[in-house]
């Protein structure tokens, strides 16, 4: 098997004074970008109780994971959206999909 889905995950938490309004603002205009990324198969953003927010993307395979991290940076879209992130807060890590099920894949 060579196309094996690879989950990217970052953790995060926004610069202090930056409304969750503000940040969901540059959230949903981060779309641009990654509607040019090729490889994408799903995007969850969500946040707990403390501030923590916790961005999942699942990307067909290693190198469209890697290919749209190469570009993040440069992207007009995402220079509005880590703007408004903590830098020193931010992890990431990859994680090859061993099982992936969703709503859609049940209903038949």
């Amino acid at each position: 098997m060579t196309d094996i889905q690879i989950l990217e995950t970052v953790t995060f938490r926004l610069n202090d004074g930056v409304s969750d309004a503000d940040f969901m603002t540059a959230a949903r205009g981060l779309d641009g970008y990654l509607d040019r990324c090729e490889g994408l198969c799903a995007r969850t953003l969500s946040c707990d109780d403390t501030g923590l927010w916790r961005e999942d993307y699942v990307w067909a395979n290693e190198a469209a994971a890697k290919s749209a991290d190469a570009g993040f940076m440069a992207a007009p879209e995402a220079q509005a959206f880590m703007a408004l992130v903590s830098r020193e807060s931010v992890k990431m890590a990859h994680a090859q999909v061993a099982l992936h099920r969703s709503v859609t894949d049940m209903v038949a």
